[in-house]
Order: C-alpha cells, then sequence, then structure tokens
C-alpha cells in the first residue's frame, strides 16, 4: 500500500507584525502632523530634534557694461535662521474593567481578563483627529514662555507680527475685515508685498476660515460666479483663486478668531517636526503591571518663516 504522508505547518509565524492598532495609530499620527492645514500648504521640515539651521541663500546680481577688465560687484550671501520644535505627548489609561456595567461592556471578551478595549481603532482615529486639530491650532498660536506662553518657539500668528527681528511688511492703515470689504483686504495685501515677488506663482493668502466665508460672500456678490472652480478637487476645500491674479486665497483652521490676514510665498512657510524618529506615533498596549490599556504619543512641531521681508500682513490682531 502506497501511502503519501504529508506535513503542513498549521501554526501561524507574526513575528514581522505589529498589532494592528500600533501599525494604524503610527500611520495616522504621521497624517495628523504632516497633513494639518498649514502644513499641507507650507514646507515641512522634518528630521528636527530640538533647535536646526534653516540655511538660506541670497544673492545681489550686479550687471555691468561689457569690456576689458574685470571689475567684481555683487554678492552671494549665506544665512541661517534657527527653527526650533517643541515636544508634547499625550498620554492616557483606560480601565477595561470600568466598562463593565455600561454598555460598552458587551464588547469586552469573555472572562475577567481583559486587555484590551472595545474599539481600539475608532479611538485610535479619534485621538489623531484630535491631534491634526492642536498641531494646526499650536502652529499658529504658540507663544513663548519668556512672552507669556508655554511654548519653546512662536507660532504663526506672533512671527508675522512681532515675533522676528526682520519685520514683515505691514498694510498701512488696513481695512478691518468685513463682508462687504474683503477683496480690499486682499487688494490691500498684494499691494504691500515687495515688487520682488510679485511675479511668484506660489503666493498665496492665508485668513481664518470664518474670514474666508465673507470672502467667498464678496466673490459672489461681485458676480465672480466661478471663482471656485477649483475647490471640486479633492484636498482643496476652501481654496480660490483672488480674481485676476494666480494669487491662491486659503481659509486656515489655525487662525480662527483673529482679523489677521497675511500674503506671501508658501514655500517660504516652513513647519519643524521630527517624524524621523521611532518614538512618533501613537500607541495603545496593555499594561499588566496596573492592568490597563494605554494609549501614548509623542510628537515634535515648530514654525518659522526664513525671509520674512516677502510676506505682507494687515497687521490686525
Amino acid at each position: 500500500m502506497n501511502n503519501n504522508l504529508k506535513k503542513h505547518e498549521f501554526n501561524f509565524n507574526l513575528a514581522g507584525l505589529q498589532t494592528y492598532t500600533d501599525q494604524v495609530g503610527g500611520l495616522l499620527l504621521m497624517e495628523a502632523v504632516v497633513k494639518a492645514k498649514t502644513a499641507e500648504i507650507g514646507y515641512v521640515q522634518s528630521g528636527i530634534k530640538g533647535t536646526q539651521a534653516i540655511n538660506l541663500l541670497t544673492s545681489t546680481l550686479n550687471v555691468q557694461d561689457g569690456g576689458c577688465g574685470w571689475s567684481p560687484s555683487g554678492q552671494t550671501t549665506f544665512t541661517q535662521r534657527d527653527i526650533s520644535v517643541c515636544n508634547y505627548k499625550v498620554n492616557e489609561a483606560l480601565c477595561p474593567a470600568d466598562l463593565n456595567n455600561y454598555w460598552a461592556g458587551q464588547f469586552l471578551n469573555a472572562g475577567s481578563y481583559n486587555e484590551s478595549v472595545p474599539f481600539e481603532e475608532q479611538i485610535a482615529k479619534l485621538k489623531v483627529e484630535q491631534i491634526q486639530k492642536y498641531v494646526e491650532d499650536k502652529l499658529w498660536k504658540a507663544q513663548l514662555v519668556a512672552s507669556g506662553g508655554t511654548d519653546c518657539f512662536e507660532g504663526f500668528y506672533s512671527l508675522f507680527s512681532t515675533g522676528t527681528s526682520e519685520p514683515v511688511n505691514i498694510v498701512v492703515s488696513a481695512t478691518t475685515p468685513a463682508v462687504g470689504v474683503m477683496l480690499t483686504c486682499v487688494d490691500q495685501l498684494i499691494q504691500t508685498l515687495p515688487d520682488k515677488v510679485q511675479e511668484d506663482d506660489d503666493l498665496i493668502v492665508m485668513m481664518s476660515m470664518a474670514l474666508y466665508r465673507k470672502y467667498t460672500i464678496d466673490l459672489r456678490t461681485a458676480n465672480y460666479y466661478n471663482f471656485g472652480a477649483e475647490t471640486r478637487a479633492a484636498g482643496t476645500e476652501f481654496i480660490t483663486f483672488h480674481p485676476g491674479t494666480n494669487i491662491q486665497v486659503v481659509g486656515i483652521p489655525g487662525m480662527s478668531g483673529t482679523n489677521q490676514i497675511v500674503c506671501g510665498k508658501k514655500s517660504q512657510l516652513v513647519i519643524g517636526t521630527d517624524l524621523m524618529s521611532d518614538s512618533e506615533r501613537l500607541e495603545m498596549f496593555y499594561d499588566r503591571n496596573d492592568d490597563e490599556v494605554r494609549v501614548r504619543c509623542n510628537f515634535k512641531i515648530g514654525a518659522q518663516i526664513p525671509f520674512p521681508s516677502n510676506w505682507a500682513s494687515n497687521g490686525l490682531a
């Protein structure tokens, strides 16, 4: 009798996998930091642990009449502007036993040894959405300890006001934003920009979401009904072009509660972060010592404007 014996391996080798929530959490956290509205618009400089220099290059070109001889003129200058990032963390403890007497307890594993909580993926996504909102707000409103705040860097609101030794261009007698004058507010900013950047193709006007809605009302009132064609594309909500220009106007959640409107090169809006570090991820893990599920998240963010002179602000609070 011919017996063909086959050996089948039924055990799973999961050594190369992370837990599901930890894996998703890490990805979502990176998206929260990098894809906050302001970070999507500007330039993200990663790999910063504390303070890092942004290396800047400027040049003065001097063209002379042709002829014999050598008359050196002009200048190429290297400068630096530091960008600092602050460390932030989220620590939360979730006790599965606390759910026993509530509806969510029906989703606990059978028995008295619960090493996870229900809806872990949903909890991770919610935490990351909250982190994204926090990052967006902090990028604009962070205040140095020396200025009465709690942060190690200045947010863009201060940098566009008085937070830099090289000030931005301030509109003289700026119009207070309101329905009926929003087009004028934007025109004033554009006129205040220095000539050297007027022809650049990456200019942007940023304002709060509330002011942006007033801006769109004025566009409709002025019969610019084609103002939002590009906003139909995914990921470009609350972005349009100022009529007759190549300058984008954007509603920024982090600018909420202010009348500040700014205009400049979006490539010169620098967001600092680490994101090269394994520590920047969202983790949910069971702690046997305290019999609880813990949520941990560490991340770094900072803000800087390399060339403030290339920006204009209405100077309003």
